[in-house]
């Protein structure tokens, strides 16, 4: 991991990093159902980077115990 990305990583809580994860899921959820409607996006591409990032959160739950 580059020093810069190191440094980035350890300026935030664990809790903060699960926030952010499941805030972009929901944001995503939101703006990929447009992206969808409109034809710029197919379901399971919109449904597979939603789960990614709820995944995300998850991982970070389980992996710190919080």
């Amino acid at each position: 991991m580059s020093e810069t990305l190191q440094a980035a990583s350890s300026r935030f809580t664990i809790r903060q990093l699960v926030d952010e994860a499941q805030r972009e899921a929901f944001m995503r959820r939101r703006y990929f159902e447009k992206s969808v409607a409109a034809g710029r996006m197919s379901r399971a591409e919109a449904d597979r980077r939603i789960d990614m990032m709820e995944a995300i959160a998850t991982r970070l739950l389980k992996t710190a115990h919080v």
